[in-house]
């Protein structure tokens, strides 16, 4: 089955924003086994967007359009695919309903553009907006089938997840379908996974491999073909058994977008313990990170930024002869300041961070080298790390290899 995405908006034409939707949809439609040929973008222009559809009718079985539902002049999506269905439009009675809902606990009137939101073509199914006022429309048309969406991707992806899929995997069972696992790695390069897995990429046919470079990380995505999903399940099991044989040393979690963040702060809240940090070169990044999870409160005991040498005397009591004897950038003194957070601070561990993130070398230390030091109820550890970028991809390798060395602890 063949699918196309059409995207409507003319900010996507201009570079205004990007069209994130279309990656989005293409995921899905390919782990239902649908392939997307096409994909467009067009203006918010009725002719337009008629002559695109007239073409993706002649050559897809199912046309996703996004973009265009809203309730100003220029969201033309429904009403133009409506004319060129030969359907009309009507309200959806429950659109309409979380409508008036939505209006009554407002501060502003609901006005006569609004209700366009809960219009939807008619002989079609209304796909509800759980997180957003436009419903889509799922529209089975004799040789293509139509799903309009919004343009948000908050909205549209809510509405995917909830009513979309389901939907389709009803309308539109394939034979096969695509499984997908995420595998997340640090400490190790693209180049590098790809040379240490290169016998199992030469033979690979179903399940496949697809890495992706990461800012100092690597994802890998396995995928496997398959009639249904406990056997795509199984094949993925077998295949990252062997990869995981390869380069598990590296291995820190799974999920397309998870982080070492979120895997953190997940670990030490089911192991009841806290963490607390003493930045120097991050300047509070770790603290910002961590802080952006959900559930972070229950194990951030807080922490400090010493970005010089005299803040780290003043705010962590690091003596200046240590400093001036070891140097800023040393063991002894990223020790120091890992003591320092957890004790401080009364955490279960301390994390620090120093090092030279740029323009010039500390030190007699070379840009790019980072010294991280934890603090733990056993002792105390360092890592040292040469990281040859740009100054925010540093001090970006600092934060996230400071997170993994506390986890590899932990586990």
């Amino acid at each position: 089955m063949k699918a196309e995405i059409i995207a409507v908006g003319t900010e996507i034409l201009l570079g205004q924003i990007t069209n994130t939707n279309a990656t989005f949809i293409s995921q899905f439609l390919a782990e239902l086994g649908i392939e997307v040929y096409y994909q467009s973008a067009v203006g918010d222009n009725s002719q337009r967007l008629t002559d695109v559809l007239t073409t993706a009718a002649k050559r897809s079985d199912v046309i996703v359009v996004c973009g265009g539902l809203g309730p100003t002049d220029d969201d033309l999506t429904k009403e133009t695919v409506a004319e060129f269905l030969g359907e009309s439009l009507v309200y959806d009675t429950e659109a309409m309903n979380r409508l008036n809902d939505f209006f009554k606990y407002s501060t502003n009137p609901m006005t006569e553009n609004n209700k366009r939101q809960a219009l939807t073509i008619s002989n079609s199914l209304t796909i509800q907006n759980p997180t957003g006022l436009a419903c889509g429309t799922y529209y089975e048309g004799k040789d293509t089938n139509y799903i309009l969406l919004p343009g948000p991707p908050s909205e549209l992806k809510a509405m995917v997840r909830e009513e979309v899929i389901p939907l389709l995997k009803e309308k539109m069972p394939q034979s096969h379908q695509l499984v997908s696992r995420y595998l997340r790695f640090m400490g190790i390069g693209e180049s590098k996974i790809v040379t240490e897995l290169k016998e199992i990429l030469d033979e690979q046919t179903n399940p496949t491999i697809a890495p992706y470079a990461k800012s100092n990380e690597v994802m890998l995505r396995i995928t496997a073909k398959c009639t249904n999903e406990d056997k795509g399940e199984a094949m993925l099991d077998e295949l990252e058994r062997r990869i995981q044989d390869k380069v598990g040393n590296y291995f820190y979690g799974y999920g397309e977008n998870i982080t070492i963040e979120e895997i953190l702060v997940n670990e030490l809240k089911q192991r009841k313990q806290t963490v607390s940090f003493a930045e120097g070169m991050t300047g509070g990044e770790f603290q910002h990170r961590v802080t952006n999870i959900e559930g972070s409160s229950d194990v951030f005991s807080g922490g400090i930024v010493a970005y010089t040498r005299e803040s780290k005397e003043k705010l962590l009591s690091i003596p200046d002869v240590l400093m001036f004897k070891h140097g800023e950038v040393s063991d002894e003194c990223v020790t120091a300041m890992a003591v320092a957070a957890r004790t401080a601070l009364n955490a279960t561990y301390g994390v620090s961070a120093v090092g030279v993130a740029g323009p010039k070398e500390i030190d007699g230390q070379p840009v790019g080298t980072i010294i991280i030091g934890i603090s733990t109820p056993i002792g105390e550890f360092t890592e040292h790390l040469l990281i040859r970028r740009n100054r925010s991809y540093i001090r970006d390798g600092a934060v996230k290899h400071g997170l993994n060395f506390l986890r590899k602890h932990l586990v």
